[in-house]
């Protein structure tokens, strides 16, 4: 079902641009067309069924899987022929139909040989053809590869071509024979000979033309030259001329046939120009998606809408190609925030991020991407209507405020909880304080019929009235306040200042100037602006430390991560160079026993106490060797016991909120994040990025 978008709405968003943009990446006249006359659904089903069709085909361009070269003409004046008894398709039209095939049966044959991978949505375009051969094996048994009817297409035709072969070999001997008897001659010009109506001419010298036999069928501009066909060749070129003819009669009944043949696979060939239009649409949306570097949108069933990084298409564009930023805006409404009041400075960016919004609303609803970031949500909606710029109605005799009147009467009508109202400058053009109430009314009314909303606007009782209603919430384009000038970033929230006075005075007007009209202000009014303006002011401030606090935490973390490991360095080599002073402590010990012996053996004298020291050094050996055996064993275990650890760190159960132990220093710390291999670890107040095996999962 398509929703109620009127076109003044899609003129107003640009959307006419955007589809213009895409209309020029498609290869023939009926998808541009097709392209030009899109207009937003809101069909949950066909929409979703749509913008997977064009990721799966994004995946298959990403991924350089070799999709056939989608090249095709359009086969409209072929199809109309082979619904008309005994009418003949022209050669190029069969091509055009060969074409077609051959290139449907390559698609499908892709899609055959990735059947492993999931394109289930764009494998959808070909639910209605097949891969055969019945096509192109009639084509191709009379049509030959450079697109030129065979002889063998029919025997009739290939006598008639072997004829023709044969009188052209004549005619060529002739013309030779004649020519070099000539060539001894007067009679010829410079430019001997030429070619008219298909057939090789004398230029005879005009003074000499009545001395050469043959037929006179022209003269060079001058008249000094006269163009004559040779007596001997004149029957042969009308009997050529004849089976030419003989031939184009027997190419039309080949044809004919062929046509009759085409004619019976009518629905196939309808089906297979059907699916090259729909592809050439996909293919369409996909390159403009390449040239926005859009991705895809995730429709949801609830009225959402939710974008990160959203950037209006056009705009940036056009400061591409100038070299300029354009900033990606983040913004969400949802029934608990349905209506999104934007205020702040004039040149701020208020209209661009309502347009933006509203934009990427009928761009998602017409099955395109849009460039943001891919967390992005979007429900549907049957009714979206904006009233935004200057429309005055010279025909009518309105003014810009009547002209708005009545759409927002129209609005009021129309309006439902299905509905999707963009109001630029909402209010404005008539008395500010008269016309201030009225859009208060007009917008109370709006919140009534539960509709979502975007507005713009400078009037203060609109952004206080917001505040009050549950359902309504302010934003604001901040503003630098130290350089007074716009920093086109959107936030979410509170209300923004329109920094009327700052603006005038970094403009040059003079202080006195701007004191006087302070003082003609409602006081109220004017504490409410400078309220507003002093809380932006803070809020940047805020933003600023936010962000200086992040850089020094991220700092911090790093240091504490390097000095950790460079304790952890430490720690390793202390307990090395403890193991290898013990090690050599135990050698110098047994170094010591084994002098005693020695030199225990040299003051000894007789056998028997010579086998009393032997015995005690064997008995000493074999004590050392016991103990390094239940080293052994000792040790065995204790290596069994850390892999068992190891298995039992339960590495696998670790995820984003687990609660963790740091291996090396034996901090516990929160899984931030989690990215391959790495995470991301919370202490306190400190982040640090530590590998996955390095943890021990805690709960």
């Amino acid at each position: 079902m398509k929703p109620t978008t009127d076109a003044q709405t899609l003129i107003d968003l640009e959307f006419d641009k955007i589809l213009e943009w895409c209309a020029g990446f498609a290869l023939s006249d009926r998808t541009k067309q097709k392209i030009l006359n899109t207009s937003p659904l809101s069909d949950f089903d066909q929409l979703q069924e749509s913008l997977s069709q064009l990721q799966d085909l994004k995946r298959i361009k990403d991924a350089e899987r070799g999709f056939p070269s989608l090249e095709f003409e359009e086969l409209d004046q072929e199809l109309r022929l082979l619904k008309i008894k005994n009418a003949v398709v022209p050669l190029s039209g069969i091509l055009k139909i060969h074409q077609a095939s051959f290139l449907v049966n390559s698609i499908i044959e892709f899609f055959e040989e990735h059947a492993e991978q999931t394109y289930v949505d764009l494998e959808k375009v070909l639910a209605n053809t097949y891969k055969t051969m019945d096509i192109i094996v009639p084509i191709e048994k009379v049509i030959d590869p450079a697109g030129q009817i065979k002889d063998s297409a029919s025997t009739e035709l290939k006598s008639i071509r072997d004829s023709i072969r044969s009188t052209q070999r004549q005619i060529k001997r002739n013309f030779d024979k004649e020519l070099r008897k000539l060539s001894k001659t007067n009679l010829l010009s410079d430019t001997k000979e030429t070619v008219i109506n298909n057939r090789r001419v004398f230029s005879i010298k005009s003074s000499y033309k009545k001395q050469f036999p043959g037929l006179v069928l022209g003269s060079s501009k001058t008249g000094n030259v006269a163009h004559i066909e040779p007596e001997v060749n004149m029957a042969l070129n009308v009997e050529l001329d004849h089976l030419f003819i003989d031939e184009e009669k027997e190419i039309y009944k080949i044809l004919r046939d062929l046509t009759k043949e085409m004619a019976a696979h009518d629905w196939l060939i309808r089906a297979y120009n059907k699916v090259l239009h729909d592809l050439d649409l996909i293919h369409a949306k996909h390159r403009l998606s390449i040239a926005m570097k859009a991705v895809k949108p995730n429709l949801i069933k609830e009225r959402v809408i939710d974008v990160k990084g959203a950037l209006h298409p056009l705009l940036n564009a056009k400061n591409n190609k100038e070299n300029k930023p354009t900033y990606g805006q983040d913004v969400c409404l949802n029934q608990q925030q349905r209506i999104l009041v934007i205020s702040g400075p004039n040149a701020g960016g208020k209209s661009i991020t309502l347009k933006t919004l509203g934009l990427f609303q009928v761009m998602v609803q017409s099955g395109l991407f849009i460039p943001a970031k891919e967390d992005n949500r979007f429900g549907l909606f049957r009714q979206i209507y904006s009233e935004i710029g200057d429309n005055q109605s010279i025909e009518n005799e309105l003014s810009t405020y009547s002209y708005r009147l009545k759409r927002m009467k129209k609005f009021l009508a129309l309006a439902d909880p299905d509905t999707l109202l963009l109001l630029d400058e909402f209010g404005t053009g008539s008395d500010p304080e008269l016309g201030g109430a009225l859009a208060e009314s007009f917008f109370e009314s709006l919140y009534r019929k539960k509709i979502f909303g975007i507005l713009t606007t400078h009037y203060s009782n609109i952004k206080s009235r917001a505040v009050q209603l549950p359902e309504a919430v302010n934003g604001c384009m901040l503003f630098n306040a130290k350089n007074l000038s716009p920093k086109f970033e959107f936030k979410i929230g509170q209300p923004g200042s329109s920094f009327t006075f700052e603006v005038a005075e970094i403009n040059g007007v003079p202080k006195e100037l701007l004191n006087k009209a302070k003082k003609k202000l409602d006081q109220e009014k004017l504490k409410l602006n400078d309220l507003l303006s002093d809380l932006q002011k803070k809020t940047n401030k805020l933003d600023q430390e936010i962000r200086i606090n992040h850089e020094q935490s991220t700092s911090y973390s790093e240091k504490s991560t390097h000095i950790d490991q460079s304790k952890e360095k430490l720690r390793l080599k202390f307990e090395k160079v403890n193991q290898t002073i013990q090690t050599q402590e135990k050698q110098l010990a047994a170094g010591k026993k084994m002098l005693e012996f020695i030199e225990a053996y040299k003051n000894t004298k007789g056998k028997k106490t010579n086998d009393e020291l032997t015995l005690q050094v064997m008995q000493f050996l074999k004590a050392q060797k016991t103990k390094n055996d239940v080293k052994k064993k000792t040790s065995k275990p204790s290596r069994q016991l850390s892999k068992k650890q190891i298995a039992n760190y339960q590495q696998e159960r670790i995820a984003i909120g687990s609660k963790v132990k740091i291996i090396a220093t034996r901090q516990i710390a929160i899984v931030e994040a989690m990215k391959g291999k790495n995470t991301t670890l919370s202490i306190g107040n400190t982040r640090i990025k530590v590998a996955l095996d390095k943890l021990i999962w805690v709960s």
